[in-house]
């Protein structure tokens, strides 16, 4: 089921133009977030990330952020899902040369099914290949993944699940729709610039502070990976994910942590809320 421009519409007939900035140019925002049964879990939270996405890319909000709420709500109530994925976007719109984005902008909303992820990764934990194409405009969320799906397409044929972006001299950032946390002496590391910040990130502030965990604002580079005792990656679909292997090097002992699995635990707590 879609919103589409103000009518809902069945995903088989929701069209925009081959002539939108999206299609011809990759331009244009969106946010993704989950239900837990019916209930949309941070929805105020991703929907200013939106606004932000908005404002950093130039482009003007087609509604209010009372209405984004107000038609995701509707979508949940439509749809028949025990859990649902929930997607919102705009796009440039038709441009008037192919380049510049168009004062009438496409904002649509897809509502599509939730499915478990395979439990190995929570349990055995997954590997990540590093990799020095960055994302452009990376505080943005936005619909180019071209550079992060080409690297991500080596990296799976070589046994990795994801990559990791890392500059020139091996500071680590984030995962490419994912941010990545190492463990070392109990205390939390992750990056805090020059990525998107995450909705599941603001939880695990959360639940550090309540555990009384220190976090360590900066990047984990290469050079350390075989000093980390564990390290995790989160996203708003996978939760949270141990990381066991980045690249030849195994994290700690190779096996999930004590406190990755402390995080995962207190993380869905928090869903059933």
């Amino acid at each position: 089921m879609i919103y589409l421009n103000g009518s809902w519409i069945a995903d088989d007939e929701a069209k925009i133009s081959v002539l939108d900035l999206s299609v011809l140019r990759g331009f244009g925002i969106f946010d993704y977030l989950r239900t837990y049964g019916k209930k949309p879990f941070m929805l105020e939270s991703h929907i200013d990330r939106f606004f932000n996405s908005a404002h950093l890319m130039g482009m003007e909000p087609v509604l209010t952020k009372a209405e984004i709420a107000d038609i995701v709500l509707q979508g949940i109530e439509k749809s028949a899902f025990a859990q649902t994925n929930i997607k919102f976007i705009q796009t440039g719109g038709v441009s008037p040369d192919g380049f510049t984005p168009s004062e009438k902008q496409s904002f649509f909303v897809y509502f599509y099914e939730f499915h478990d992820f395979p439990k190995e990764q929570y349990t055995q934990g997954t590997a990540h290949r590093t990799s020095r194409v960055m994302r452009q405009l990376p505080e943005a969320k936005t619909i180019n993944y071209a550079a992060s799906i080409t690297e991500v397409v080596k990296a799976q044929k070589l046994g990795f699940e994801d990559i990791l972006h890392t500059d020139n001299v091996g500071n680590i950032y984030e995962g490419t729709r994912c941010n990545f946390y190492g463990i070392k002496n109990d205390t939390l590391i992750t990056a805090n610039k020059g990525i998107l910040e995450g909705i599941t990130r603001k939880v695990i502030f959360e639940i550090a502070k309540e555990l009384g965990i220190e976090i360590d604002f900066r990047f984990v580079t290469t050079a350390e990976l075989p000093e980390l005792d564990e390290a995790f990656t989160s996203n708003s679909s996978h939760e949270i994910v141990p990381t066991v292997r980045i690249d030849s090097t195994s994290i700690g002992d190779g096996v999930v942590g004590p406190l990755t699995i402390r995080f995962m635990e207190e993380f869905r707590k928090r869903t059933l809320n």
